[in-house]
This record gives C-alpha cells, structure tokens and sequence, in this order.
C-alpha cells in the first residue's frame, strides 16, 4: 500500500507541474501577443493576418478558456468591423486610432505610461519609470534599441511577464515560489495603475473600437492570470 501510494503522490504531482508548463508556454505567447499589439501600430499585413487567415480566432480560442469570451468576441467584433472601411484605409485608420489614443497629449489621450497614472503630476519618467528601469536592469533585461519609449511604456510589463515566464520555464524555479512573485510583480507593477489606463481608453473617441476593446480585454486578462497564480 505504501508503495502504491508513493506512487500515485508522484504521478499527481508530475501532472501537476505539466499542466504548470503547457499553462505558462500559453501565458507567456499571451503576454508577448499584447507587448506586440501596445508597442507600435497594427501593421496592413499584421491586420490582414488576422482577419484573412484567422489568425485571431485561435488566439479568441485561448481567451475563451481563460472565461474572457465576452471581452475577446468584443476585439474580433472590432477586427470584424473594420471590413466596413476601403481595404486601402483599414490601416490608416487604426494608425489614427493609435495615435489618438496613445500618443496626443494626456488630457485627449490615454497614455500607457505608469508614471502617468501614479504620479500627481501627471508626468512622464517619474518614480515608475525608474523602478522599471532598475528592474530589468536586476534582470539583465534591455529594451529592445528600437523600441523609443519609457521603461514604464505598457509593453514593457507585458514583455517582462513573458520573459520571466520562459525564463522560470527553463531554469524548472518552483512554481510555488515564482508564482508568488509574479503575483508580487502584478499588484504593484502593472495593476496598481491598469484599471485606469484601461478607463482613459474606453472615454477616448476614435474612428473603430480595435484598440479600446484590446485594451479592455489586456485587462481582464491580467486580471485572469493574477487570479490563477494565487494557489
């Protein structure tokens, strides 16, 4: 009986820590996916991808089971929605949209800046921005040369969680242990101030809905996974 016993501990918790890794491989293309999207505009061929070789109804499938089918059929309506518009000026205007939400002002945009939204000023690289710099620094992460933005830019924390993902995937960390980090790392470092960037984004009047339903759908995904490492 001891034996057997034994045994079966050992084969619950060798599925366990296999479920652990297929679910990090998906949380981690995720968060790549949304670092991708904030980073820079929808390209005309990134914008075909998704609607002529349905490259977003896998993507919908995974959000699907993670419960966030409202918020991703909402980005597919989105994506859908842009047939009404010539082909030549789909991107163009979602080009338009990202500039208006992301890039203008703050007072008729939603930067995607932490230090925008914790700070009282309202002002770029402020404390955000540095405790964003040094870590990655701590993580001997750089952003990419590129990539000319704060290192409290949106992205960035997407990119971060997908790095550390794959990282913790590779070195086999204790999934208990990095669990609890990430879940560290999420409270203070991206949802403290998410929920508003994500308000600013819904109050911004655009020509589509691609970049507001995105935004919602980064949220409530973060949201998800937050929930789930809280084992």
């Amino acid at each position: 009986m001891t034996l057997s016993t034994d045994s079966t501990s050992t084969d619950k918790t060798t599925d366990t820590a296999t479920q652990w890794q297929a679910a990090n491989a998906a949380r981690s293309a995720l968060y790549r996916w949304f670092a991708d999207v904030f980073a820079r505009e929808l390209t005309s061929d990134t914008l075909n991808d998704w609607q002529n070789n349905q490259t977003f109804d896998g993507i919908h499938e995974a959000f699907v089971s993670l419960d966030l089918e409202p918020y991703s059929a909402r980005v597919k309506k989105a994506i859908d929605d842009l047939e009404q518009l010539p082909k030549e000026h789909r991107a163009l205007e979602l080009a338009a949209d990202f500039a208006q939400i992301f890039l203008l002002s703050g007072d008729d945009s939603a930067p995607p800046y932490a230090s925008y939204y914790l700070s009282e000023d309202k002002q770029l690289y402020n404390e955000p921005t540095k405790q964003m710099h040094q870590f990655l620094a701590s993580q001997h992460l750089k952003l990419h040369a590129e990539f000319h933005e704060p290192d409290d830019h949106v992205s960035v924390y997407f990119m971060v969680m997908s790095l550390w993902i794959d990282s913790s995937m590779e070195q086999n960390i204790d999934m208990s242990d990095v669990a609890q980090e990430q879940v560290e790392f999420l409270d203070t470092a991206l949802l403290s101030w998410l929920s508003k960037f994500n308000e600013r984004c819904q109050k911004i009047r655009v020509k589509t809905d691609v970049y507001p339903a995105l935004v919602a759908l980064a949220e409530q995904f973060v949201l998800a996974d937050r929930e789930a490492l809280d084992f």
